[in-house]
């Protein structure tokens, strides 16, 4: 791997709008103007704090082998730097008591330093102010392969030789439905009367071509894949 990243990368490059990574979906800024949804917006830990910016280009730098490495260029916002953060104040951050963090999206900082490793960032979503039109909230999103599952204790369970759990038993005696086998298999409905319907009907259905939909009638995503060598 060192050997490969040794050599250097391919002369060409390859430019694309959206990649997943660390379980989170990214997207450019410039793809998502039409779009409903946000996935552009990114925070990177570093130097005692978080810095957020959202993603102009993502980039795909090959190596030999097969190996690849990932960058996003990115816009910054103007955060202030670990020591004045304590202010919780900037000229363009602002943090309440309560731990919220608004930004000012028009102003920008670090223009000399837009890329940083794509397996560096982590996903946050920005939320218009109603009282000032130029910041936002920061919302932070999760790993859309983290789920947070309730914990259950003393709860006995088979592990093989390996290690993994191979069955859980959970217990069924504290759940009573001995009231509730009536609602369950009580389909008659008592408030409308009963009809009685031809079962050629039903076979007719069956029996009646279906056409197949044409290509015309196949509305195409126009976000689509746009990989782009340079």
């Amino acid at each position: 791997m060192l050997y490969d990243l040794a050599r250097g990368p391919h002369h060409c490059i390859r430019v694309s709008n959206r990649c997943s990574i660390n379980g989170f979906f990214f997207r450019t800024r410039d793809i998502e103007k039409h779009l409903t949804t946000q996935n552009s917006g990114v925070v990177v830990q570093g130097d005692g704090m978080e810095w957020y910016g959202v993603i102009k280009k993502i980039i795909v730098l090959d190596f030999a082998n097969e190996k690849e490495v990932m960058l996003f260029q990115c816009d910054w916002f103007d955060v202030p730097p670990a020591p004045s953060k304590i202010k919780s104040k900037g000229r363009g951050y602002n943090r309440d008591e309560y731990g919220i963090i608004d930004i000012d999206t028009t102003k920008l900082r670090y223009a000399d330093e837009p890329h940083i490793m794509a397996n560096q960032a982590e996903q946050v979503c920005y939320v218009k102010s109603v009282r000032k039109s130029n910041w936002s909230s920061v919302l932070r999103m999760k790993p859309k392969n983290l789920f947070a599952m309730p914990e259950r204790e003393n709860t006995p369970s088979t592990v093989d030789d390996t290690g993994e759990v191979d069955m859980v038993v959970i217990g069924v005696e504290h759940m009573n439905i001995s009231n509730q086998i009536h609602d369950l298999t009580n389909w008659s409905r008592n408030d409308v009367e009963d009809a009685t319907v031809d079962a050629k009907v039903i076979e007719e259905a069956r029996q009646a071509p279906t056409s197949e939909p044409s290509f015309a009638d196949i509305v195409e995503d126009d976000d689509e894949d746009d990989d782009t060598y340079l």
